[in-house]
């Protein structure tokens, strides 16, 4: 078998939830099996304006319809609104909503709900409510919406088919109660067998409008964030699904697991203080670089990964349309030369750098000892791997260790190098980028993002913003019970991408 690498989240914080009663299980579903899945991460809010992509969507996508889905290729098909229109500069969507779907709760949807969803994502502060800012949603009659954009967007579609658009009663939306306590008219419910923090329960949503999506009598999500525990876990039959990673993948082979292969991720540090707020030293270029130099990649790459994978200095991925095949060259192992950096940036002498101390112990060790030998100390600032999603993103730290997923070229910069990114945390920018941000927003076709984009990831790249290590697939197990699908673009497969496999 051609075993790569793991896809290797270690993130979030418990959560508290409130539970909800099943109801009655539908006739179709009393015959089916159960699914019992595996999540590196846990989620902190119900309320449909907090999802994010990547592990945590998969959650909303058991309670909550969005009005687009999206397909395991990345194309997209009608949900809750059965067609959909774009103008020619991507700053006005037209929806058509399906008629007669009622929420948990016996309320109905409508264009006024769908209004009422929308408006309250752009104006929180979910990790997504960027993508939407300043938008407009005006009710064209009961079953028709127009969304008016202040900027354009090429890649709306893909946003309200992912986070944007979880539709919640209007009875719950912008309630406290929702955070706990999820009302959606999704084909499952939140069962009182729910657990916080260890594991979440559905059950089939008897009121759901399309019983061909409830493929399971009860789904299971497992909050486990160590690659071992979920190792042990399916091999002893325990759990249905696992991500695994290269030193864990070869028993669960050997068991006769069926392997999911496919990619996603790169794996880095991402550099986020680059103007010098929490640690001046950062706000050099020549420290920056000076990391990426310290720091053995293919070493790297052998000692956590075995050798799978490919090494990177570029966010973008191949695919993108902003990809350059040079950048994954620029930056060469040569401690001297970070040594030299650092002393012509003033520190002769290096200099102490905190960051959330990265779950992995073969990562964090090598990249102490890497950094260590050029002069710079780092202080891990111990953290629950349950928690270190949540202390990435907290903002208080001048770099951290993660990994991301590589979307398209404008999805990828929105997120993590737009000046409003979720993961630009410290609203870092410069001419560049504002520049080619102005000429998308002028010229939103696909030539004009990629060239743009482009432009970008040498800027990024030269900045040295981040410090990608590798491009990593991921190592998905399942049971021979279970079917499942790759998605497109997602670090786990959606809820929908799961059936039976009649074994």
């Amino acid at each position: 078998m051609n075993l790569k690498k793991m896809v290797r989240v270690a993130i979030t914080a418990a959560a508290s939830f409130a539970l909800i009663a099943s109801g009655s299980v539908s006739a179709q579903a009393a015959n089916q099996p159960n699914l019992t899945l595996s999540s590196t991460t846990n989620i902190n809010s119900w309320d449909p304006a907090s999802a994010d992509i990547g592990h945590g969507i998969v959650f909303y996508q058991g309670v909550y319809d969005n009005l687009i889905l999206r397909s395991p290729n990345g194309t997209f098909r009608p949900n809750l609104a059965t067609k959909w229109t774009v103008n020619a500069n991507s700053t006005e969507v037209v929806l058509d909503l399906r008629r007669g779907v009622t929420f948990s709760d016996g309320s109905k949807f409508d264009a006024a709900v769908a209004k009422k969803n929308l408006d309250h994502f752009v104006a929180g502060r979910g990790p997504q409510s960027t993508t939407m800012a300043g938008a407009k949603i005006d009710v064209v009659n009961p079953n028709r919406i127009k969304i008016t954009l202040a900027t354009p967007n090429p890649e709306i579609i893909y946003y309200l088919a992912t986070t944007n658009s979880f539709m919640a009663s209007s009875n719950a939306v912008g309630t406290t109660g929702i955070r706990t306590t999820p009302v959606g008219s999704g084909p499952y419910l939140l069962d009182s067998s729910t657990v916080p923090g260890s594991q979440v329960v559905f059950t089939p949503n008897p009121r759901y409008w399309d019983k061909s999506k409830i493929k399971f009598k009860k789904i299971t999500m497992r909050i486990m964030p160590d690659v071992t525990a979920r190792l042990n876990a399916i091999m002893s039959g325990q759990i249905d699904v696992a991500l695994l990673d290269v030193r864990t993948a070869e028993p669960a082979e050997a068991r006769g697991l069926k392997l999911t292969e496919y990619n996603v991720d790169w794996a880095g540090l991402f550099l986020f203080d680059r103007n010098g707020r929490i640690n001046k030293a950062m706000g050099d270029v020549r420290v920056r670089q000076a990391i990426i130099h310290a720091i053995d990649r293919p070493a790297l790459l052998k000692a956590v990964q075995r050798g799978y994978g490919a090494l990177t200095n570029q966010i973008f991925g191949v695919n993108s349309g902003a990809y350059v095949k040079s950048l994954d060259n620029m930056y060469k192992y040569d401690p001297a030369k970070a040594k030299a950096l650092l002393s012509s940036a003033g520190y002769p002498n290096g200099f102490t750098l905190v960051m959330p101390a990265i779950p992995d112990p073969t990562t964090r060790a090598a990249l102490g000892d890497y950094l260590g030998a050029v002069g710079i100390k780092v202080d891990w600032d111990n953290v629950p791997a349950s928690d270190y999603r949540d202390a990435f993103l907290s903002g208080k730290y001048a770099a951290a260790s993660f990994q991301l997923f590589q979307g398209t070229a404008w999805v990828n910069f929105n997120l993590a190098v737009a000046p409003n990114g979720a993961r630009n945390l410290l609203k870092s920018t410069n001419g560049l980028i504002n520049n080619a941000l102005k000429n998308v927003l002028a010229n939103p076709s696909r030539a004009n993002i990629n060239l743009q984009m482009s432009a970008v990831n040498r800027e990024i790249v030269k900045q040295a913003w981040f410090v990608p290590f590798y491009r990593l697939p991921a190592l998905l197990f399942t049971s021979k019970g279970i079917n499942v699908t790759a998605q497109v673009e997602n670090a786990v497969p959606y809820l929908y991408n799961y059936s039976p496999s009649g074994k």
